[in-house]
This record gives structure tokens, C-alpha cells and sequence, in this order.
């Protein structure tokens, strides 16, 4: 059978449905379109406002500050050897005025000695009258014992004392360490002369108190006179390794940096 012709009722109705469909298609298109934007906003920015980005930058900044303000003040590391050569040089500076105050009594000490003893020595070789002698002895006895006893506490405190005067290793170099050595050495230089100071200062020490002994009548004129040249021999023994080593070591100096 053939196809049977369309009545004018349902060519209307076509008609319609064609003209609606491009209407219907494009709706559907701009559902989708802003869906698909919307969709978008959700996967990158989950949800957030658009400012968002800029909040989330915010500590990015602080961060970089912070960083900055820190390199600008960078933590300063100390060095070692200039430390270690600072501590040498107070230490040492210390250990030198010890030994400076103990040479310089000793020296006032037995330089009255020293002559109290050539005084002795003029006597014997009939160089001088015993009334000479006895008339340039009591210059070199005055204010003797504090001489001593000043000499004792100032190589007491020495002796106490846990500071030391050391030169730096050959390795450092500069004018602090090269100051440092000149009084390394003249450190042990005055050690040296301490060593025979005490010595020497012995035999001193002990006639005075002898002598002390006979003016307050507790001894003979004989048995004074018999200590006496007991001590001047001691003394022509011992003092000249004291002078010696002053001689030796010559000009003593420690000259430290502040």
C-alpha cells in the first residue's frame, strides 16, 4: 500500500516541532555552558572566592620578610683562635704584674743587701775602719725586714696565683700574638731570677733577725760577731746567682694590647 497523505493537522504539528527544537537545543547549551563554568570554580578554588588567591599569598610575603630581616642580621660566629689569644693575653697579663711586683721587692731587698755585704767585704780587705763600716751598715738596714716581708707576700701571691704567661703557637700570627711571646719570654726570665731571689734573700732574712737578737741584749758581741760572718759567707755564696741572672736576662718587658 502506499503512503498515506498527511493531513493539514499533523503538517502544522510538524511543523511546530521543528521550529521549537533549535529554541529547546540552545536552552540546553547555556545549561551546560554554566554548568561546565560552575564545575570549573569547584575543582581549582574549592569553593573559595575569587579574593581567596590573594589571602593564600599573604604569609608567602610574611615569609619573605622574615627572611630578609634575618640574612640582613646574620648570626655571627666566633672565632676560636682570636678567642683562645684574648683569654692567653689576660691571663698573661695577670701572671706578668705578679712577677713585676716579686722582682721589684726583691730587687729593693737584696740591693741593701748587696751592699751590706761589700760594706763587710771593704772591712776585710782593710779597705775601711770598723768605725766606717759601722757607721754605713745601718742605712742598709733600715726598713729591711719590710723589704722582706713585702718580697714574701708579693711571691706568696705569686706562688697562689693560677694565671701563667704562655706564648701562642707558631701557627698564629699578628701583633697580639707576637706580643703575647715577647712576654711568654720574659716571663720565664723572671721566673728565673725569682728562683735564685729566694735563695739569696735567705741568709738576709736571718741576720737581721739575729741581729735583732744581740741589740736586745739575748746574745754576746762574740756571738753575734760569730753569726754574722756566718751569713756574710752564706750571702757571698748565694747573691750572685741572683745578680747573675738579672744580669742575663736583661731588659724584661710585656707590652699587651687593652
Amino acid at each position: 500500500m502506499g503512503e498515506q497523505p498527511k493531513t493539514r493537522s499533523e503538517i502544522r504539528g510538524e511543523q511546530r516541532r521543528r521550529s521549537t527544537s533549535p529554541l529547546l537545543i540552545g536552552a540546553v547549551a547555556v545549561l551546560l555552558i554554566g554548568s561546565g563554568i560552575w564545575l570549573g570554580k569547584s575543582l581549582f578554588f574549592d569553593g573559595q572566592p575569587t579574593a581567596s588567591p590573594v589571602n593564600t599569598s599573604a604569609p608567602t610575603a610574611s615569609l619573605a620578610t622574615s627572611t630578609t630581616s634575618t640574612s640582613a642580621t646574620p648570626t655571627e660566629t666566633a672565632d676560636p683562635t682570636a678567642a683562645a689569644l684574648a683569654a692567653s693575653i689576660a691571663s698573661c697579663r695577670d701572671a706578668w704584674q705578679l712577677r713585676s711586683a716579686a722582682m721589684s721587692t726583691a730587687a729593693t731587698a737584696l740591693g741593701k743587701w748587696a751592699t751590706h755585704l761589700a760594706i763587710m767585704n771593704d772591712l776585710q780587705a782593710n779597705k775601711i775602719t770598723l768605725a766606717t763600716a759601722k757607721a754605713r751598715w745601718p742605712a742598709t738596714t733600715a726598713n729591711a725586714p719590710a723589704d722582706i716581708k713585702a718580697f714574701r707576700e708579693a711571691d706568696a701571691a705569686l706562688a697562689a696565683s693560677k694565671t701563667a704567661c704562655a706564648a701562642p703557637d707558631a701557627a698564629v700570627t699578628g701583633p697580639q700574638a707576637d706580643a703575647l711571646r715577647t712576654c711568654a719570654a720574659s716571663a720565664a726570665a723572671a721566673d728565673g731570677i725569682l728562683a735564685q731571689a729566694r735563695t739569696a734573700i735567705r741568709p738576709w732574712e736571718l741576720h737581721l733577725s739575729e741581729q735583732s737578737h744581740f741589740k736586745a741584749g739575748e746574745v754576746t758581741p762574740a756571738v753575734a760577731e760569730a753569726k754574722w760572718r756566718i751569713k756574710w759567707q752564706e750571702g757571698l755564696k748565694t747573691l750572685p746567682g741572683y745578680t747573675n741572672a738579672v744580669k742575663s736576662a736583661g731588659a724584661l718587658t710585656c707590652q699587651l694590647p687593652a
